[in-house]
């Protein structure tokens, strides 16, 4: 039991905040022609405030950027992709007041752009930033969401606690009927 114990807490510790489930998701509409939103909704999954994040759009797929919302006290800003350097464009939003804590969501981020593939636009590459450092903090990529479903997933540490607790739980239960055996 001590080696489970031990094998558990390293596993947490090592990893507890390496999983990432869909921090950024998004819904896309077309608003006319090849012309088209994203909607974001950033979710902290992390363990500190989500201060400044980077959405990416790949050179040769997206043009005509511009910003359409944010949420109350972030600064958004858009580069356009641009084919002479060559570099992706992105859409960055620094928190003014406050970031997103963990455990919340913040929605009403929004794009239009023009898309210059075929079908809809999809997943895209994002950054959390320290916008001190600018490090890029954690990176995943957009998940498109259900507007109708919305299920949210378990982080990694909350699940290792429940395995930790359901392991603790059936130790002590075992450690009593092995008592009450002996009796």
């Amino acid at each position: 039991m001590r080696k489970i114990r031990t094998v558990l807490g390293l596993s947490l510790f090592l990893f507890g905040n390496s999983a990432i489930a869909n921090i950024i998701t998004y819904t896309v509409d077309n608003i006319g022609g090849n012309t088209w939103q994203y909607n974001y909704t950033v979710t902290n999954e992390l363990a500190f405030d989500i201060e400044e994040f980077t959405v990416y759009f790949d050179l040769g797929l997206y043009e005509n950027l511009a910003v359409t919302g944010s949420a109350v006290d972030w600064d958004p800003l858009v580069i356009q992709p641009d084919p002479l350097l060559p570099d992706d464009g992105f859409f960055d939003a620094l928190a003014l007041v406050a970031g997103i804590a963990p455990g919340d969501s913040l929605g009403g981020f929004s794009v239009s752009f023009d898309f210059l593939g075929v079908g809809t636009p999809g997943d895209q590459f994002f950054d959390i930033v320290d916008p001190f450092t600018f490090d890029s903090l954690a990176s995943g990529i957009t998940e498109l969401r259900d507007a109708d479903v919305s299920v949210p997933e378990p982080t990694s540490t909350s699940l290792i606690a429940l395995g930790l607790f359901l392991i603790a739980f059936y130790s002590k239960r075992r450690r009593l009927s092995l008592k009450q055996s002996q009796h």
